[in-house]
């Protein structure tokens, strides 16, 4: 259990350095201008710069001179990771997590990670290819799946998306039988019915949210979306009683949520790739498949 508990502070570590290295990069240029000090300033500055770069170079020697060694040491490999973000050098990050990946195939998130990485490097052929093999072992990983449908819909395949939520459902009852709750089937058929409402393929989405509704009259989220699919179909009265009704149900926390919603107007977005995949898409209150912004949460 020890153990256990130490290397998820490890994953963590990562998930949280990997994060905040990228914010550095898009957020410094905005802040130049302001915080641009004067000229001698500047220089010291510099001259510290340099120091603490120098320490940095001599610290990745050090690791990499571990991992000679020991070449899936994983205190070193993070310590590497952590060093060469630090230096700006994202590229450099990719080896050492790959081979995380590989040594600690049960842990998800250095995958996840990986995949972060190389779309912040405008790979998305390697990020969806790493998604792919997580979703292989652990075809429940919700932040996989809604991760690679984000990517399949941004480039324009939706019915590859549609298929990969499709295989994902008839393998559910399966995996679920050999391991309990392996795939959440409600959600991944609620963000099949997202996807064909944001295509516009209405008749389809409502099957699909219907079906959720008779399975679970209890379940908020699949009225809200059913709601949003007869306004953007101008039938406001039909939307309105529904998001009455899901109002009802929701649970305390997502009721003002649901009435945001309710009061917005219709907004059919494409889903965009741009969650930090350290985050459950489920735990949001306003999820649909990767960063969509106007379905309220699962209960």
């Amino acid at each position: 259990m020890a153990q256990r508990t130490a290397r998820q502070w490890i994953i963590n570590g990562v998930l949280i350095i990997v994060t905040l290295s990228f914010m550095g990069i898009s957020i410094a240029p905005l802040l130049g201008g302001i915080l641009t000090p004067a000229p001698s300033q500047q220089a010291k500055n510099d001259t510290q710069a340099t120091t603490e770069q120098e320490k940095i170079k001599i610290q990745i020697e050090g690791f990499e001179a571990v991992l000679k060694r020991e070449p899936k040491n994983q205190t070193a490999l993070v310590g590497l990771i952590n060093l060469r973000n630090q230096l700006g050098d994202v590229k450099g990050t990719i080896e050492p997590l790959k081979t995380l990946a590989d040594a600690f195939p049960d842990e998800p998130e250095y995958r996840l990670v990986l995949a972060r990485t190389y779309i912040n490097l405008s790979d998305r052929i390697s990020a969806a290819a790493e998604y792919r093999k997580i979703l292989t072992t652990k075809p429940g990983n919700l932040i996989a799946l809604d991760s690679l449908i984000a990517m399949e819909v941004q480039d324009n395949r939706p019915e590859a998306a549609i298929g990969l939520i499709q295989d994902t459902l008839k393998t559910a009852d399966t995996a679920n039988k050999i391991q309990p709750n392996t795939i959440d089937k409600p959600y991944v058929q609620w963000m099949l019915g997202e996807v064909y409402r944001r295509q516009n393929r209405f008749a389809e989405a409502i099957a699909a949210f219907d079906q959720l509704i008779k399975e679970d009259s209890k379940n908020f989220r699949p009225v809200v979306s059913k709601a949003q699919v007869k306004r953007a179909q101008g039938k406001e009265d039909e939307a309105k009683a529904l998001f009455a009704k899901a109002a009802d149900l929701a649970p305390a926390q997502y009721k003002d949520e649901v009435n945001r919603i309710a009061g917005a107007q219709t907004q059919l977005q494409p889903f965009t790739n741009d969650s930090k995949d350290s985050k459950d898409p489920k735990q949001s209150p306003t999820t649909t498949p990767n960063s969509a912004t106007d379905n309220p949460q699962k209960r």
